[in-house]
């Protein structure tokens, strides 16, 4: 270090070492998108996306103030993430977080990542970190009680996206592992597709074959076979190996595939099939505004997203089916492709209102302000 350079501030040193940590600039990254890179290092210019400025300790006392006030079955919340933790087993830890979600003070750094095999990309591992990391400092900088939420997209349909993971064998070599083709044909979420007789057993010798010996190696396999086995979803295996990895740290993993849950989100499927097609406009009118001011819309609405209105008759018993606690028999063909855009945008930028990730947390709800 130079003499005109100023000491690191403890943020930027390692805790291992002392050293100073190295950070990567992501205008270095080849996919590094333009509105990603100002919400870094140019926030004045994407100011108007936000609700706030995340550096700004006032825009994080006024986001905390805006969910908290919201009005929401506390005790039901805690019950259900309770009910999953006890089927999978997880640390205490996490189940202590988890109960502190009836407190009405407390708040949620949420992320989240599709059901990857054997805990996903690299990207899944650093995101859930992230939110660990910044639950503890909101709560130490705010005193209200900060729970790190991993949701768990267990309802996504793409299973060949899931299926497999790359690894580095001892030559570094990329080696990809996988559990083969979908248990069944056609388009369905992964969450209602159990892996046949002998998929897993095979899948991890393959895998333990591919990683190379290490004082980790062993005690990984363990956990991943704990998990991965015969009439295991992948959404199921996926959530207790993070349980494994990050419970002890207080991380509580929520499956969204649970229908326990799906009543607690009735008034948004209430607002959705009352004013189809809204969500889908409001997507493409915020891509519009984005794409003016140079960005790239980070959604754009298929053109047949917008579902047609439907009967008034139909929507009372959809309504009545979501509030009345029985959101699986739904219509599909009632919800389409509009409920799903607002449930499942995997590049947008705009979270749902209650989403507390990182920068995200102040993001404007499009149509909202």
């Amino acid at each position: 270090m130079s003499a005109g350079q100023a000491s690191p501030s403890p943020s930027t040193l390692s805790p291992a070492s002392g050293a100073p940590a190295i950070g990567v600039d992501l205008a270095h990254l080849p996919w590094a998108r333009a509105f990603n890179l100002d919400v870094a290092n140019a926030f004045d210019r994407v100011a108007h996306a936000f609700a706030g400025n995340p550096a700004q300790p006032a825009a994080w006392r006024d986001a905390i103030a805006r969910v908290t006030a919201r009005p929401r079955d506390r005790a039901a919340i805690a019950a259900a993430l309770a009910a999953q933790q006890a089927v999978r087993q997880a640390p205490e830890p996490a189940r202590a977080n988890a109960a502190r979600l009836a407190d009405p003070r407390a708040v949620v750094i949420a992320t989240g990542q599709q059901a990857g095999s054997f805990g996903g990309p690299i990207f899944t591992l650093l995101k859930a970190l992230t939110a660990i990391k910044l639950a503890r400092g909101v709560e130490a900088a705010h005193g209200v009680p900060a729970v790190p939420v991993f949701w768990v997209d267990a309802e996504d349909h793409d299973w060949n996206e899931v299926a497999g993971c790359t690894v580095l064998d001892a030559e570094l070599t990329p080696k990809t592992v996988g559990v083969g083709a979908a248990p069944r044909a056609g388009s369905c979420p992964i969450s209602s597709l159990p892996l046949p007789p002998g998929a897993a057993a095979s899948v991890l010798a393959a895998l333990r074959e591919a990683l190379p010996p290490t004082e980790f190696t062993d005690p990984l396999i363990a956990s991943l076979a704990r998990h991965y086995g015969d009439g295991v979803t992948l959404a199921r295996a996926f959530a207790g190996v993070m349980d494994d990895l990050l419970g002890p740290l207080g991380l509580v993993v929520y499956d969204a595939s649970d229908p326990a849950t799906k009543p607690l989100a009735g008034p948004l499927f209430v607002r959705e099939l009352s004013t189809p097609g809204e969500t889908s406009r409001l997507a493409a009118a915020a891509g519009a505004a984005l794409d003016a001011r140079g960005y790239k819309a980070q959604v754009t609405p298929a053109a047949d997203s917008t579902p047609q209105s439907m009967p008034a008759a139909e929507i009372v018993r959809v309504m009545t089916a979501a509030i009345g606690f029985a959101l699986t028999v739904v219509s599909v063909r009632a919800s389409s492709s509009s409920t799903q855009l607002n449930m499942k945008q995997k590049n947008a930028v705009t979270p749902t209102p209650d989403l507390m990730s990182g920068r995200n947390i102040l993001m404007k709800n499009v149509g909202n302000e």
